[in-house]
């Protein structure tokens, strides 16, 4: 009798094992692809290059008001005196550096606004992924990445869903 009990008892733990083993309670998803392709992020990204156009505007007027008094030096620099011409450098190497100090400005603030929009959109993503992984039952949502995951399952990728619902909710930067 024990032994009938015992195979039953084996029996029935491996049946729900598998089941529950076969319940999906993982997924994955690519936050690059919800980036480039879901309204929010294309958003994100017409806005950071919006500020980058305006920071090369900036920049290329910097560099052509000092090509021009470069040009002007060199042709004036035969008839200048020596104190003139020294006076003309200097102002020109403080113009080389106002440029380079511009530019550095620029580079910076550049990286803080697309750390800054990224953020915006990932922390949206996460949202999304956080009340998908609630409603499913997923235990684990891992990223899409091939240095982390070297291999997932088409089914258990949620990219597209995610995209699609965060692109329902109209989500405003």
């Amino acid at each position: 009798m024990n032994r009938v009990a015992l195979l039953v008892s084996v029996s029935t733990v491996c049946f729900f094992g598998a089941q529950i083993a076969r319940a999906e309670t993982v997924a994955i998803v690519d936050t690059q692809k919800v980036i480039s392709e879901s309204i929010i992020g294309k958003a994100a990204k017409n806005n950071l290059e919006g500020q980058i156009k305006k920071g090369q505007a900036k920049l290329t007027a910097l560099k052509s008001d000092f090509d021009k008094q470069k040009a002007e030096l060199e042709k004036q620099s035969s008839i200048l005196s020596g104190s003139a011409l020294e006076s003309r450098r200097e102002a020109l190497q403080k113009k080389q550096e106002d440029f380079q100090r511009a530019y550095q400005e620029i580079q910076e603030k550049l990286a803080k606004s697309n750390e800054a929009e990224l953020k915006k959109v990932v922390d949206q993503i996460n949202e999304v992924v956080e009340d998908l992984a609630d409603e499913r039952g997923y235990k684990f949502v891992f990223e899409r990445d091939r240095q982390s995951v070297l291999y997932a399952s088409d089914r258990l990728d949620i990219t597209n869903e995610v995209v699609k619902i965060l692109d329902k909710k109209k989500v405003s930067l």
